[in-house]
């Protein structure tokens, strides 16, 4: 097609845009775009950058081939290849909240957790650490939930009062219990209601080629988490925290590292450490001293009463036909609550393909019957 039609093809494609909804303009491979090509290209940019609905978005393979032209038309040029510098990271953390979040704390210690990841993976430890969750969201563990209030919640709200009777909260709560029991909502929704900063540790953060990068990694969290009132959260710590007798070198020292980290946190430090094990038997006991983990919660599978409870407010927000009855049936299932979770993900996904916004019996059955839940049922 000549330059001219291009022109008007372009100007055509802008005039039946709709202008009710927001619109997302993506131009792919742009560095082919050269000559007069280039210019037909920029005043559609211009147009469509001038409508307020209308978002443009350009990706490329090659910048340095990019047209000025062009380059010049981009608000934020962002780099979604792996970055090794940290500043980079960071850069690109402010830019995916967009003002929403102004904790340098905590955009720093993404920074720091995502050392040689794109930048989706960086969006995804982001999403993770901002991740809101309220005790509300939490069905079936009425009981545990007061024992974290006592033990997390009450000692950073109500410090003057614990300091005035003498009494020295515990430093560490440990979790224990099978999977799929809401360990993890828990420790979020401990963080969200203190307005603490969630601070996940994942192993292969910690585990690093040089010696003693290990090591370092560890402390870098603990740095970060005394800034502001932190919650740091071990998940499956025994992994890697587990018998100093089972571990290997990195391991004996990480652990070594960890009782450093945890015998020297302030005394004045909002800091918690919650960790969550599936199997407790395999703690080294000198992490369960006093000052360290030494509260320790037992999360079980939930029984009928908690299932129903958790069924009730995984599915608040859905129109569900003969939803009393149908809960009351399903409550009867022999599942965690991440399975219940599942489960009623499954239905959900009936019921769009079914074109319906309401989720019947009939899609729970699907549900029900793409997973190993039916011999229970």
């Amino acid at each position: 097609m000549a330059t001219g039609g291009q022109h008007t093809g372009l100007k055509q494609l802008l005039a039946n845009l709709p202008d009710n909804r927001p619109i997302l303009v993506w131009l792919v491979d742009i560095e082919l775009f050269r000559g007069l090509y280039c210019h037909v290209v920029e005043g559609f940019l211009a147009s469509a950058r001038a409508m307020p609905q209308c978002i443009v978005a350009m990706t490329t393979r090659y910048p340095d081939r990019v047209a000025t032209s062009l380059r010049s038309l981009a608000d934020d040029h962002i780099n979604l290849v792996a970055s090794g510098n940290k500043n980079e990271r960071i850069r690109l953390c402010r830019w995916f909240l967009r003002g929403e979040l102004d904790d340098s704390s905590v955009i720093e210690h993404v920074a720091m957790r995502t050392q040689g990841k794109s930048a989706a993976e960086t969006f995804a430890v982001l999403a993770e650490t901002l991740g809101v969750v309220r005790w509300e969201d939490i069905g079936g563990l009425a009981d545990i939930i007061d024992e974290l209030k006592e033990s997390i919640v009450w000692p950073i709200l109500c410090r003057d009062q614990f300091r005035k009777l003498g009494i020295r909260p515990p430093r560490g709560v440990l979790l224990y219990g099978p999977p799929g029991t809401g360990k993890t909502m828990l420790a979020k929704a401990a963080a969200t209601e203190v307005l603490a900063t969630f601070i996940p540790i994942a192993i292969p953060d910690l585990i690093k080629g040089e010696v003693g990068e290990s090591e370092k990694a560890l402390a870098a969290v603990f740095e970060t988490a005394k800034r502001s009132p932190s919650i740091v959260f071990l998940d499956e710590i025994e992994a890697i925290f587990g018998s100093r007798d089972q571990a290997g070198e990195v391991g004996k020292k990480l652990i070594s590292q960890l009782f450093l980290e945890m015998d020297n946190i302030p005394d004045d430090a909002h800091l918690v450490i919650l960790a969550a094990t599936n199997a407790p038997h395999l703690m080294d006991e000198s992490i369960l001293r006093p000052g360290r983990l030494d509260k320790k919660i037992h999360v079980p599978r939930p029984g009928y009463a908690s299932r129903h409870d958790i069924l009730g407010r995984t599915t608040r927000h859905l129109d569900i036909d003969n939803r009393k009855e149908l809960i009351a049936t399903l409550a009867e299932l022999e599942m965690s609550g991440a399975e219940i979770k599942a489960l009623v993900r499954a239905a959900c996904y009936s019921a769009i393909q079914r074109g319906s916004k309401v989720l019947t019996e009939s899609d729970f059955d699907s549900a029900i019957e793409a997973t190993h839940f039916q011999d229970e049922f």
